[in-house]
């Protein structure tokens, strides 16, 4: 039993570690602290105008200044703080040509956090323009309220001298409470998908556990190996924080992976022995299944799809569903279910197997039984030829060229 679990685990890992290079999550990363550079200031800016806008908060936004970059900007922190104040102060007073900065930077920060996070979901990009914007401007607005909220709340509950200790306590916990809470949000609201919200709060909590010892780590080894201090001098801050930035992204981003690769069954146990070579039948078996219930007049939800051919992995069902889409064989009607497009009768098997990249099995694995008469008749009549040595095929090639 414990063998079996290493044996998930290992395997668990190591589709966690192929996902994350195939989607490029270190170059998405990249995008990120690109973009997070340039949105950090006119985010700033907003935070304090929006806590501008409701006195009874106070000083909430300058509490929340120091816990980011106290807790989440090892070593550097106080001086990108004092630098982003100063610019923050002098762009207030850009009135029109830094709102439009403000909006455009913030909006490009959050498309390129969607799109990586789709692409590690293997999500299509919602087309609707501007729902995206509306949704993007509510979260960097609402959230900023929610947090200073929550802070002035917690300020008043503490005011109170017999919570001094849980105090002291909470602020010790409070950092990778709210990291695991950010990146939580993150991982079930951002993707163009439905997430299961245990696979976000597991994701979650790891990136967090991750970025915390990352956080301690990193600014161990800046304290200890002061290498860019002597090259960089005073400017040393900016490619520090610059780097920081980028493997926070990196910890952010495998999060995800982690949390979409939860919801994968590629690397679990019971898809172990389903190979390629049974992609034609993946597709025969699904079109079997539409067809049997439009006979009845029903549709097929996906959910059955995938508790038929439970053997199969899900990201392979994606695929050839997608590839059954896109060739106007099936599509999905308003409630997400599927349904036949095309009579099956205007197919043939020959034509369906040459529009896509199938090959044709020996014979059928377990949970295709149904097609291995229909496998048995075509091998019969192919086999005999596929006997001839690669010789014969030559000579009989050669000779039929003569003739």
């Amino acid at each position: 039993m414990l063998k079996l679990r290493i044996d998930t685990f290992r395997r668990f890992i190591k589709e966690v570690g192929k996902r994350f290079v195939e989607n490029e999550t270190s170059l998405s990363a990249s995008s990120l602290a690109y973009t997070t550079l340039l949105s950090l200031v006119p985010f700033m800016t907003v935070l304090v105008t929006i806590f501008a806008a409701f006195p009874q908060f106070g000083n909430v936004s300058s509490q929340i200044q120091d816990f980011i970059f106290s807790n989440f900007v090892p070593t550097s922190g106080e001086v990108v703080q004092e630098y982003i104040n100063g610019f923050v102060e002098k762009s207030r007073n850009l009135k029109l040509s830094m709102s439009l900065f403000v909006f455009v930077t913030s909006i490009m920060m959050m498309y390129t956090m969607e799109k990586a996070l789709n692409r590690i979901w293997d999500a299509k990009p919602s087309g609707n323009v501007i729902k995206k914007i509306v949704m993007y401007w509510t979260v960097l607005t609402m959230g900023p309220l929610l947090v200073g909220g929550g802070l002035a709340l917690t300020s008043y509950m503490f005011s109170y001298s017999g919570l001094a200790g849980i105090k002291i306590y909470l602020l010790k916990v409070l950092p990778i409470m709210a990291s695991t809470f950010g990146f939580f949000l993150i991982y079930l609201i951002v993707p163009n998908r439905k997430v299961n919200w245990k696979s976000a709060i597991i994701g979650a909590v790891v990136a967090a556990v991750l970025f915390e010892m990352a956080k301690r780590g990193f600014a161990w080894y800046i304290t200890t190996f002061p290498s860019y201090q002597r090259v960089y001098g005073t400017l040393a801050t900016i490619p520090i924080f610059l780097f920081w930035v980028y493997l926070s992204w990196n910890i952010i981003l495998l999060g995800g992976t982690i949390a979409a690769t939860l919801e994968t069954s590629r690397w679990r146990g019971h898809v172990q022995e389903y190979s390629g070579n049974q992609r034609f039948l993946v597709v025969l078996d699904i079109l079997y299944q539409l067809w049997h219930a439009s006979k009845k007049g029903k549709t097929i939800t996906i959910t059955e799809i995938f508790n038929r051919l439970e053997k199969v992995p899900d990201d392979e069902l994606h695929e050839q569903l997608d590839w059954l889409e896109e060739n106007k064989i099936i599509q999905t009607n308003q409630d997400g279910d599927y349904v036949l497009l095309r009579d099956l009768d205007s197919i043939s098997i020959g034509k369906l197997y040459t529009m896509g990249r199938f090959s044709l099995p020996l014979n059928a694995t377990k949970n295709f039984e149904l097609f291995e008469p229909f496998l048995k008749n075509i091998w019969s009549k192919i086999f005999p030829d596929m006997k001839q040595s690669v010789k014969s095929v030559f000579k009989n090639s050669e000779n039929n060229n003569d003739n």
